[in-house]
């Protein structure tokens, strides 16, 4: 049976998993899912090593890797990703890339309705993605954004039906989606809010069968960032253009935040 290694280090929890991923869906071997603030790149091998152990399995037994590419903290994308491609090069397995919000989805795989996740962007604003879900099936409605939380509440209250609320940008802006969506709101557990190992095998599983998941090459599996970070945006407010050196000319992704 073969083994796929999946992590994701966006928020704050440290997210391990490791499992199969057939036609038929994910078995999973065990997973471990560490709240650990700022502290990923500390805690995730560790993580991934003790996950192999319980599992009584090795490194060299991986035969692809999936890691959840954000959005979310900058410098935990940059960790989550940086690391999977190195083992995945490492040990010369395939590496696939799924959306870390898509993962959070997962967690509600089964129920019905619409289920709204709100990344932390910070800079007091949001990453959302909204979902219908109607039994295993799960419906992407929107693509990826950052925008203040008041107007995606504001969009979502518009859709006059009843939203189940994830992500951990709920931490912080909980009360301004229960405003403005008032009844329709719906606050899921806060510990659903992030994904898990087991979630991020879910999404690569169902990425696999809309065919989207990729070809496993690890140099296309790229952070998705969605905006550029405070240093990015202050080299494009003070550079001064230079025909010669091209330094005011189109933004690069990614950056720290």
């Amino acid at each position: 049976m073969r083994l796929t290694l999946a992590f994701d280090t966006s928020t704050e929890e440290v997210a391990t998993g490791l499992g199969s991923i057939s036609i038929g869906g994910v078995h999973l071997f065990g997973e471990m899912n560490l709240d650990v603030p700022r502290a990923s790149l500390t805690h995730l091998f560790p993580a991934i090593a003790r996950l192999l152990e319980s599992a009584d399995r090795t490194i060299a037994e991986v035969d692809s890797v999936v890691v959840g590419r954000g959005p979310g903290s900058f410098t935990g994308v940059r960790i989550g990703v940086s690391a999977a491609k190195g083992i995945a090069q490492g040990c010369g397995v395939p590496l696939y890339g799924v959306n870390t919000l898509d993962a959070v989805a997962e967690r509600f795989s089964g129920r019905q309705g619409l289920v709204g996740v709100v990344g932390d962007a910070m800079r007091r604003e949001v990453y959302p993605a909204l979902y219908r879900l109607s039994g295993e099936r799960i419906e992407r409605l929107t693509g990826d954004a950052v925008t203040a939380p008041a107007v995606v509440a504001a969009e979502w209250a518009k859709l006059r039906e009843p939203v189940l609320l994830a992500g951990n940008g709920l931490h912080k802006y909980a009360d301004v989606f229960t405003d403005r969506l008032g009844e329709a709101a719906m606050l899921s557990p806060e510990v659903l809010w992030a994904p898990t190992g087991e979630s991020l095998l879910m999404a690569a599983w169902r990425a696999r069968a809309r065919l989207t998941l990729g070809d496993g090459d690890p140099q296309t599996v790229l952070p998705v960032y969605t905006r550029l970070s405070d240093a990015e945006e202050a080299e494009r407010t003070h550079a001064v253009p230079s025909p010669a050196s091209g330094v005011a000319g189109p933004p690069r992704s990614g950056g720290a935040r």
